[in-house]
């Protein structure tokens, strides 16, 4: 999808300069395309970098962290008014996927911008749709094991084992609209040539630092939503507050 993407962004740049050549001295009328903007996600412990199967410690516990995995929704450049950019509908992140799959690339007006909107969790509409109409490789895929049979998808996830005199399974599914928290990140930026978006998950924060619901992973160690749907509103909560994001400069 990435190389497709490459692709078509390559061809049209040619087909824009192909009516330009060396004897126009200056005068092409030719049009640039707007220029790319990488959109990123890492995964972190605090300050340090976070990857699957590393041990972080919450409240004095060890948690062996398995699995992160979440959708954002409705990714949106702000320009504070009705001029905002639908970025992208949905994406798909996790802590398992290699650097380059957890970005992706869209073209963005040069210009003034006042933040990024999204959501963690997708809009009701694809949340109740069809699932048969996605391919493989598209977020939406059932193939990312991210969908309940009984109807919607599983916004985030959280699984990990917290290491005590035995082993204590931590798994958070959240979804169900109730759960879906949308964000927005307001400081001001411009695009003036190709750019970085970077976003970051902190697993810390999902467990309550800086200003979330603190929650024990000895007590509180499992929701599949429906079950728990109070611990499943804090957890969707800690989500929110768990990511952050860095503008261009």
């Amino acid at each position: 999808m990435m190389k497709t993407t490459y692709l078509y962004l390559g061809l049209f740049a040619t087909l824009l300069f192909m009516g330009c050549d060396d004897e126009d001295n200056g005068d092409c009328n030719c049009v640039l395309p707007p220029p790319e903007v990488v959109y990123s996600v890492e995964f972190t412990n605090g300050s340090e970098s976070l990857e699957a199967g590393d041990t972080v410690l919450i409240n004095n516990k060890q948690v062996v962290v398995e699995r992160i995995q979440f959708y954002l929704g409705d990714i949106t450049a702000k320009r504070g008014d009705s001029s905002d950019i639908l970025i992208r509908e949905v994406e798909f992140f996790s802590l398992d996927n290699a650097p380059e799959d957890n970005q992706f690339i869209r073209t963005l007006a040069e210009g003034d911008y006042t933040g990024l909107g999204f959501s963690v969790g997708i809009n009701e509409i694809l949340n109740q749709g069809n699932t048969a109409q996605w391919d493989a490789g598209d977020p939406l895929s059932t193939s990312n094991n991210m969908y309940w049979p009984m109807g919607g998808y599983i916004f985030s996830k959280f699984e990990g084992r917290l290491i005590t005199d035995t082993v204590i399974s931590v798994i958070y599914h959240i979804g169900r609209e109730a759960n879906r928290r949308d964000l927005a990140f307001d400081e001001n930026f411009s695009i003036i040539g190709a750019s970085n978006v970077d976003i970051s998950f902190d697993v810390q924060k999902l467990f309550g630092a800086d200003g979330g619901t603190s929650i024990n992973p000895a007590t509180q160690n499992e929701t599949h939503t429906m079950n728990d749907p109070q611990l499943a509103g804090i957890i969707a909560d800690n989500y929110a507050n768990a990511l952050s994001v860095t503008f261009p400069q």
